[in-house]
């Protein structure tokens, strides 16, 4: 298997990794090295490099040991011809024996050249493995990405959520505080025993979905990491992508365009290999050995024989109900499906990347909209903290701003991954993701 690399220079990113915390650089080598997919894709690769031997191609001769013995025992009756009458001979249990031992050799040294079409064909076998060998290595790097900030953001949300409930937690002891001193109702003091119940739960599903997220994220791994693994929440966002460019070699690097293209010529092969059945078979066949027979009636009562024996045979099938045109027509038409495959892909790529390029400005924008609305959230929510410990503010009022600052927050972190998702993805349509080392 053509060993890949993460071109990870495109992107430009580097995380330092702490104790017990795993960079997404590290996490995507432990998944190159260790998932499963992946290593059955390579072992592919190694069982289509096992077959594309000359042998397996049919341009070696076969050599081959036989050896053997029979017995007979048979009531016999034979008549002679003989002058100036016949002669008749009977016996009863006649004994026979044959031995025989050889080395024989077979090789078919012209088959329209169909051996030397084949043996192309295996070749970009190898081609073809390698490359759905990088298409799953692609696949599977995406879904540790996407796993990767999922956990990422989940870890974000725990953070928030627990914010809140540390924030719930001082409002709650205020309105307690104020409830028993007779300075507020039991409403309020009631009202902020309910929102942080509601926080609790919310704290309780983000650990939830952090725990999942991290399980999910160790399986595309192999299980490499270790329990109760961290990952890093830092992310540098590229805004300055390239859209011309990524499409120059999306044409030339796509792993889906040029594993049709490897497709395309094996089609091609078989069309040649299907075609040489309109030509002759010539053989060559030689045997050296040893034939021994014993016999207890007959004209040849023993008999043996040493040596070498060699020939050469030429067959062309005239008729074979159709067969030869049937193969050959049909490996024309999969010659066409894959053309159309590939003019079909091609134009995919197109709206792939258009799509993914329109996704990546969409998020940038959402990205500058949310880092506006944290700043304004952040504002009003520290100005109405101020205000609701003075007394001057409900706790409607509070919890409002608190909410939205909450929400903010956890925007800002979702918007910065959502980005980097659709830069990974452009990065991937366009080939770049991960390219042969050769």
């Amino acid at each position: 298997m053509k060993q890949v690399f993460i071109i990870f220079s495109v992107i430009g990113f580097c995380f330092t990794a702490k104790a017990q915390e795993y960079s997404l650089e590290k996490v995507l080598e432990l998944a190159l090295k260790n998932n499963h997919n992946i290593k059955v894709s390579a072992n592919n690769v190694e069982m289509a490099e096992n077959s594309s031997g000359a042998g397996n191609a049919g341009m070696l001769p076969t050599v081959s040991a036989n050896a053997g013995a029979s017995y007979s025992n048979q009531n016999m009756k034979l008549e002679l011809l003989a002058q100036p009458d016949p002669i008749s001979i009977e016996r009863d249990g006649a004994q026979s024996t044959s031995l025989n031992a050889g080395v024989g050799l077979n090789w078919v040294v012209f088959d329209g050249f169909a051996m030397f079409k084949n043996y192309d064909r295996l070749q970009l076998l190898i081609d073809l493995e390698d490359a759905k060998t990088r298409a799953t290595v692609e696949s599977t790097l995406m879904q540790v990405i996407s796993t990767y900030y999922i956990m990422a953001a989940a870890k974000n949300n725990k953070k928030v959520a627990l914010e809140s409930v540390e924030l719930s937690n001082d409002r709650i002891r205020r309105a307690k505080s104020n409830f028993e001193s007779g300075g507020s109702s039991s409403l309020n003091y009631l009202s902020a025993q309910v929102d942080l119940n509601t926080d609790s739960v919310t704290w309780a599903n983000a650990e939830a979905n952090y725990a999942q997220s991290s399980n999910s994220l160790n399986l595309l791994t192999g299980y490499q990491l270790p329990m109760g693994f961290d990952i890093s929440e830092e992310v540098s966002i590229n805004s300055s992508m390239d859209f011309a460019e990524l499409e120059k070699q999306s044409k030339e690097t796509n792993a889906q365009l040029v594993n049709l293209e490897y497709a395309k010529l094996v089609a091609e092969k078989d069309v040649q290999i299907a075609n040489a059945g309109y030509l002759p078979t010539i053989a060559l066949n030689a045997d050296y050995g040893f034939r021994q027979q014993n016999n207890e009636i007959g004209n040849l009562l023993e008999s043996q024989n040493l040596g070498y024996t060699a020939g050469i045979t030429l067959s062309y099938p005239i008729f074979q109900g159709s067969q030869r045109k049937t193969r050959a027509n049909n490996a024309q038409v999969r010659l066409e499906n894959q053309e159309e495959l590939r003019l079909n892909t091609i134009d995919q790529l197109k709206t792939d990347l258009n799509n993914s390029w329109i996704d990546y400005e969409k998020s940038l924008k959402i990205l500058g909209m949310n880092e506006r609305n944290l700043k304004n959230a952040e504002f009003n929510f520290y100005r109405i903290r101020d205000l609701y410990q003075l007394g001057s503010l409900t706790n409607v009022e509070f919890r409002t701003a608190q909410i939205n600052y909450l929400r903010a927050q956890i925007s800002i972190t979702n918007s910065k991954y959502q980005v980097r998702l659709s830069e990974f993805e452009l990065i991937r349509v366009s080939g770049l993701l991960v390219k042969p080392d050769n």
